[in-house]
This record gives C-alpha cells, sequence and structure tokens, in this order.
C-alpha cells in the first residue's frame, strides 16, 4: 500500500467517527506546524537528518490533514451532489497550489533579497544575484569571495520566512475551520423522486 493510500484510509475513517469542526478532527495539523517551525530555525550549516526530520513532518501532516478534510468534507454531501463535490475540491486543489507557490515564492524573494548586499559588485554581477539564487552563486564562484556565503544564507533566511508565513496560514485555516464548519457529519441521503415517493407511501397505506 503506497503513502498516499494509507493517508487516504486514515482520512476516511477519521471523517467518519470524528465530527466535522471538532478540534480532534484536526489532531494531525500539530504535525504539519511543528515540521513547519522546526523547518522556519533552518541556517546554511543545518544537518541532513535535521532537513530530513522538518520534511518528513510537514509531508505526512499535509498528507493526513488534506485527506481527512477532504473525506470529511464529502460525508456532508448526499451522493447525486457527491461528484460535484469533488470537481469543486480538485478545482480548489489546483488553484490553492498556484496560490500558493506564488505567494510562498514572493515571500521568499523579498526576503532573500533583503538579506543580499551586493556593495562592492559591478553592476552586471548585482543585477545577476538579485535575479535569483542561482545567478548569485554563479557570480560568487566567479569571483571567489565571501558573496557566496550571503547568497547561501540569504536564500536559507528567505525559506525560513516562507515557512513561517506557511505555518502561520494553517494556523488561521484550523481557525476557521473550526468555527465555521458543521458539528455533524452525517452522509446525507439521496434524495427520493416522486415516483419512489408514491411507492413508500403506498407501501405504508
Amino acid at each position: 500500500m503506497t503513502s498516499d493510500s494509507r493517508c487516504a484510509t486514515h482520512g476516511y475513517r477519521l471523517s467518519i467517527t470524528i465530527p466535522v469542526g471538532s478540534p480532534s478532527e484536526f489532531h494531525d495539523d500539530p504535525d504539519n506546524l511543528a515540521g513547519l517551525i522546526l523547518g522556519a530555525k533552518s541556517a546554511v550549516r543545518s544537518s541532513d537528518a535535521f532537513v530530513a526530520a522538518w520534511l518528513a513532518l510537514v509531508g505526512g501532516g499535509m498528507g493526513l490533514a488534506m485527506a481527512t478534510a477532504t473525506s470529511a468534507a464529502l460525508s456532508e454531501l448526499s451522493e447525486e451532489r457527491s461528484g460535484v463535490g469533488t470537481a469543486v475540491l480538485q478545482a480548489l486543489n489546483k488553484m490553492g497550489a498556484l496560490l500558493g507557490t506564488a505567494i510562498l515564492g514572493s515571500v521568499l524573494s523579498s526576503a532573500y533579497l533583503a538579506r543580499l548586499d551586493p556593495s562592492g559588485l559591478p553592476a552586471q554581477g548585482a543585477n545577476a544575484i538579485r535575479q535569483s539564487v542561482f545567478g548569485g552563486l554563479e557570480v560568487a564562484h566567479q569571483i571567489r569571495s565571501p558573496l557566496l556565503d550571503s547568497v547561501r544564507a540569504a536564500f536559507v533566511y528567505g525559506i525560513d520566512r516562507a515557512l513561517l508565513v506557511s505555518a502561520g496560514v494553517a494556523v488561521v485555516g484550523v481557525v476557521l475551520a473550526a468555527v465555521f464548519l458543521p458539528q455533524a457529519n452525517t452522509p446525507k441521503p439521496a434524495a427520493q423522486n416522486p415516483t419512489q415517493k408514491e411507492a413508500d407511501v403506498g407501501s405504508v397505506s
């Protein structure tokens, strides 16, 4: 069984046993938040084990939380509306990925530029390191100066700030879900058509 399948199975079991909007439903989010906060403490000289640890926490927590939230949301819909609900969730997932990439990329870029010190560089070199971290590394290798450490530190600082923003968004999402989601997750029965209703009335009479 793949990790995605395990997460989906775990999410489905949680969604049918825990009321939507209850604090227990978000028990997987502390793993995600802990990983994001731990990752925000990364430094240039952080070990591979440290990076692997917070990535595992973020990945596991996010996978479990997403599967649980998706299953819980779909369990609120009746059978005839489940297809529409699935389509809406898929559209939201795709939009969320695009918006998240744009927002967190902007945060990372802004923090990276704020930490750079291009003083003493020619205009062409300064422009290169501002455009991307790859340009900064290339210029640093060419001129063989302490700029290399500055570029690396600025990039890691940008990642730290992006992870902190992600943690903040996750906290806001948990609070909003706990406040606004309904407190019951009993699956809605399928609507009966008029013919079926008449048949039921006839059988009772």
